[in-house]
C-alpha cells in the first residue's frame, strides 16, 4: 500500500521519469530490445529514444492525467448547463501547458533527467568494455590458439596446416583473429628462419605461450596433445 501511494505521489510530482533507477532500467531494456533487430545499435541511439520518450510519453501522460482529463470530466458534467465549460476546459489546457513546460518539464529535463541519462549511458558503455576486456583476458593468446590448432592437426595426423594465406584464413574463421597475425604465428611454428633472430624477450614471451597452452591441454586432459606440444617445443628451442 505504501509503495502504491509513493508511486502515485511520484507520478503527480513528476519525479518518476527522472528517477535514476527508472532511467537505468529503461535504458537497458530499450537498448537490448533494439539490438535484437540492429546488432550495431549504439548507446547514443538509445539515449535519443529515452529523450523522445520523456517528451512524447512521460510529459504527455502527466499533462493529460493532471490537467486534460480532469478538465474534460468537469466540462462533460457541466456542459449541459453551460456549453461554455468546454471552452473553459480548452483554455485551462492552453494556459497550463506553457506554465508546466517552463517551470517544471524543461527544468527537470535539463537539470536532472539529461545529466542522469548521460551518466547512465557512460556507465553502461564502461560495463560493456569491462566485460569485453574480462573475456579477452580469459581467452588464450593468439599464439597459444595457433599452438592448440597445431596440436589438433598433428594428433589427428592431418597435413593441412601450412605457412600460407589459406591456413591463416582458416584460423581467422575459427578464432576471429586477423589473418596477418595468424600467418606470423604459423611462420614461427612451422618455419625456422625467423626463430634465429628472436630476442631474449621474444623467447621468454613464446615460452610463456607454450606454458599457457600446456595448462589448457592439461585441463582438457589431452595427453596426446601435450606430447605433440612437447615435440614442437623441443624443435622450437633447439
Amino acid at each position: 500500500m505504501k509503495e502504491t501511494i509513493q508511486q502515485v505521489k511520484s507520478f503527480i510530482t513528476f519525479d518518476f521519469p527522472i528517477d535514476k533507477n527508472y532511467i537505468s532500467a529503461r535504458f537497458a531494456s530499450t537498448h537490448l530490445l533494439h539490438q535484437k533487430d540492429f546488432p550495431q545499435w549504439s548507446t547514443k541511439a538509445t539515449q535519443q529514444k529515452l529523450i523522445a520518450n520523456y517528451w512524447f510519453s512521460d510529459v504527455f501522460k502527466h499533462f493529460a492525467t493532471m490537467v486534460c482529463v480532469p478538465a474534460l470530466l468537469i466540462s462533460f458534467f457541466y456542459a449541459r448547463l453551460d456549453p461554455s465549460y468546454l471552452f473553459v476546459a480548452f483554455l485551462v489546457g492552453v494556459i497550463s501547458f506553457p506554465v508546466l513546460l517552463i517551470f517544471h518539464y524543461w527544468p527537470g529535463f535539463y537539470s536532472d533527467f539529461l545529466p542522469k541519462l548521460e551518466t547512465i549511458k557512460e556507465t553502461y558503455e564502461r560495463k560493456r568494455i569491462d566485460q569485453l576486456e574480462k573475456c579477452r583476458k580469459a581467452q588464450l593468446s593468439n599464439f597459444a590458439l595457433t599452438l592448440f590448432f597445431y596440436v589438433l592437426v598433428k594428433t589427428n595426423r592431418m597435413d593441412s596446416l601450412k605457412c600460407n594465406d589459406y591456413s591463416a584464413n582458416l584460423l581467422m574463421k575459427l578464432y576471429g583473429v586477423d589473418p596477418g597475425s595468424m600467418k606470423k604465428n604459423l611462420e614461427l611454428i612451422l618455419g625456422t628462419g625467423k626463430r634465429k633472430n628472436m630476442t631474449d624477450r621474444k623467447n621468454t614471451e613464446i615460452r610463456n605461450r607454450f606454458s599457457e597452452t600446456y595448462d589448457y591441454l592439461d585441463q582438457l586432459e589431452f595427453a596426446a596433445g601435450i606430447e605433440k606440444l612437447k615435440e614442437l617445443e623441443a624443435k622450437f628451442f633447439s
